[in-house]
């Protein structure tokens, strides 16, 4: 294996550490506070549409607290727009709002707005437990909107800011903000018919936050109907109620079952409705054109054929306008934008990075506008007056964000953004001002106001900074696995390493598409926690394989159909490379992720127990064939042909072969990975006549959220490795 340590050997001194400066100790009290150890930051930060205001809402650490924000672009100064005593009552936080475990989850998962600007800048519309509120700035007392309605979800505005929508019982209804009774326009809706509503699949597996859409002139709205009425459903067990546990059927379409069946609605305000059903699989994607057209994106069952279509709502007919194809899978995008002259800007993967390309609407390429090894991750607007293309992109280094932009002939490339870090930006609809939240590695987020005109950034809020603590410089380096491919390695050393001792070794790692867990960019309390770790004796590595390494889908294709085996071989050639290291005991080496990074660290365990000694998998998928069809298909296919792919990279397969240490963690209400994973291995473990260990945290979902349940599980995984693996 040839070792290339030096390329970034990022020894991050950022000023952390001051000789003589006294140091508060780093104590899992002082990392699993309510606001964490960087304290509260600014939530829901968004523009007005006339630009004239950046808001955001800043709350006190345990969320009781809060105020909505306004930063003037022109001074830069910050005042309140709306008060807490006001805020309380109509966008109270989460936590203090909401007790259903669940819902909590979606709300923060999928970023459900909070509160929403009216169109034209004057009032907001506030979402609380299900109740709207619209809030006049002029110093209008708040009203409800629907007061006699309950359970309303996803509101929106009419783009001429005379209707609201929302969605409510599965069906899509409007309401005047001059006042009057809600009207439905949707009908049939139930929890197998799903119109203008979302299902568990298309949010989480595509990233779609909203399954309606209105006209630019405010006649109709598009919706997405999702027909469930096939799909299978998985219990979701609340063992806590009494005197009976209660159960609810979750709809989850699991790998190589049927989906839920998509089409598209369109709607007017008087009820008149029509249908294009297209016979698609997946229907990822529908935005406006122009108010006569609805442009809509296709996927097919297995995923590598993703077709762009224009619907004209007054022929009622499709035009195919263009095609993406790939050997594996096609992966959907947010990227797409209507232009002048009939074109269209599109992101394309097509040369194994993902960039920006120009079309005319009859599907004719016109031009390319971003080149290179490297790949824009986000487009943030476009300046069509000025001509230019606001993006982020992994340019200047694949593990940083940065803000560019690019001129519409493809000239001109330029980066914005230029301290190091995790850029991310939101750009003023006038394209004068943008707000840049920056983060990186020992620094938590700040938040800056930037004019373009003047190349200038003003900071506005700075979370709490950590040179309080005695914190370790993280070591990023990379290696070359036997085969060339690229494996990319962080290390967090014991702060006074003994001279001739030896080291136990904890591991975090993901293994799989889309989730690198090296970045520079501020990790929060797990971050923090292996710091702590780190100080208690540790050497604390996290690992990128091949498929995270480098952001590219020329890269992360090599995991189709073949989860668990490659993501080793590169594992294999890290651990080799800490073997090698003075100050590491290559006898005592354990490893740990959740969720995706639960299954590497099974699969590994069993299949590398001469590497690896102990293993804690917190929420692990360990079988393929029991997660949904959308994440699972796009990687591995159908099970019914590709069976010995689902059989070879199963988790559970392999439980026979542990050797060493494993503590499986689980809640009991997760509906993203179920339980039913844990419990199967555990089962499979029994068969084998293995020891092993488990937990499970009582209705808890996916993220074991709540600060007391966070600072428990981490507890709990450090005792772990005490038990096991530093004596």
């Amino acid at each position: 294996m040839r070792r290339r340590t030096a390329f970034l050997a990022l020894f991050i001194l950022l000023a952390f550490r001051f000789a003589g400066a006294q140091k508060e100790p780093l104590t899992l009290d002082a990392i699993f506070t309510d606001s964490g150890a960087a304290g509260p930051a600014p939530q829901e930060g968004k523009w007005s549409p006339d630009g004239s205001v950046f808001s955001y809402i800043l709350r006190s650490p345990d969320g009781s607290q809060g105020d909505l924000w306004a930063l003037d672009p022109k001074t830069g100064k910050t005042t309140v727009l709306v008060e807490n005593k006001v805020l309380s009552r109509l966008n109270p936080s989460i936590e203090n709002a909401v007790t259903d475990e669940r819902e909590k989850e979606r709300l923060t998962r999928y970023a459900v707005a909070g509160y929403l600007w009216s169109p034209d800048s004057k009032a907001l519309l506030f979402s609380s437990a299900g109740n709207l509120y619209l809030y006049d700035l002029a110093g209008k007392p708040a009203h409800p909107v629907a007061p006699e309605m309950g359970d309303l979800r996803d509101p929106q505005f009419s783009p001429d800011g005379k209707w609201i929508s929302f969605v409510r019982g599965h069906d899509l209804w409007v309401v005047s903000v001059a006042g009057g009774r809600p009207r439905r326009l949707t009908h049939g809706g139930s929890k197998d018919i799903l119109n203008g509503d979302l299902d568990w699949v298309y949010p989480e597996e595509l990233d779609v936050r909203t399954g309606y859409h209105w006209s630019p002139d405010s006649r109709h709205i598009a919706f997405l109907q999702l027909d469930q009425t096939d799909v299978g459903e998985t219990p979701i067990v609340d063992f806590t109620a009494q005197p009976h546990a209660l159960v609810e059927m979750q709809k989850y379409p699991k790998a190589g079952e049927k989906n839920p069946k998509p089409r598209i609605g369109l709607v007017a305000l008087n009820g008149r409705q029509s249908w294009l059903d297209l016979g698609a699989e997946y229907i990822p994607r529908m935005q406006w054109a122009d108010s006569k057209t609805l442009s809509v994106q296709l996927l097919n069952r297995l995923q590598n054929e993703l077709d762009l279509v224009l619907w004209d709502i007054q022929s009622r007919r499709p035009t195919y306008v263009l095609k993406e194809r790939e050997k594996e899978w096609v992966n959907v995008h947010n990227m797409l934008r209507f232009l002048p002259r009939d074109e269209i800007l599109w992101a394309s993967e097509r040369d194994g990075f993902r960039h920006l390309y120009v079309y005319h609407r009859n599907g004719r390429l016109l031009r390319r506008l971003t080149h290179g090894d490297w790949e824009v991750t986000a487009v943030h607007n476009i300046d069509t007056a000025g001509g230019w293309v606001y993006f982020a992109a992994t340019e200047k280094s694949p593990i940083e964000r940065h803000a560019y932009r690019i001129r519409l002939d493809g000239s001109g490339l330029e980066r914005l953004t230029g301290q190091e870090g995790t850029h991310a930006v939101s750009m003023d609809p006038t394209h004068s001002y943008y707000v840049d939240t920056v983060s990186s590695l020992l620094a938590p987020p700040q938040y800056a106001l930037c004019a373009l005109s003047q190349r200038s950034c003003e900071a506005f809020f700075k979370s709490q900074p950590l040179d309080r603590f005695d914190l370790i410089p993280p070591q990023i380096m990379e290696l070359k696995a036997p085969d060339g491919a690229l494996v990319r390695m962080m290390l967090l050393k014991p702060p006074a390493l003994e001279p001739a001792k030896r080291y136990p070794v904890v591991i975090f790692l993901y293994g799989g598409p889309h989730a690198p867990v090296i970045s520079n960019a501020y990790g929060g309390e797990r971050f923090l926690w292996h710091q702590w770790m780190a100080h208690r004796g540790y050497v604390v590595v996290y690992i990128d394989d091949r498929l995270s390494a480098i952001p590219g889908h020329k890269y992360e294709t090599a995991v189709y159909q073949n989860f668990g085996f490659v993501e080793l071989a590169d594992h294999r050639a890290a651990v080799a490379y800490l073997k090698s290291l003075s100050f590491v005991d290559g006898e005592r080496i354990g490893l740990w992720g959740w969720s995706g990074g639960g299954y590497t660290t099974c699969f590994n365990l069993f299949n590398a127990g001469d590497l690896f000694k102990v293993g804690v998998a917190v929420a692990p998928l360990t079988d393929f064939r029991d997660y949904d069809t959308l994440w699972t298909e796009r990687y591995m296919g159908l099970p019914q042909s590709a069976s010995q792919a689902y059989d070879r990279s199963s988790a559970t397969a392999y439980a026979s072969k542990l050797t060493g240490r494993l503590l499986l963690i689980h809640g009991t209400s997760d509906d993203n990975v179920h339980v039913q994973n844990t419990i199967q291995m555990a089962q499979q473990l029994l068969d084998a006549g293995k020891t092993f260990d488990i937990f499970l945290y009582p209705g808890k979902t996916h993220a074991l959220a709540g600060t007391a349940t966070r600072r428990h599980l981490y507890q709990q995984i450090a005792d772990y490795f005490d038990r096991y693996l530093k004596q």
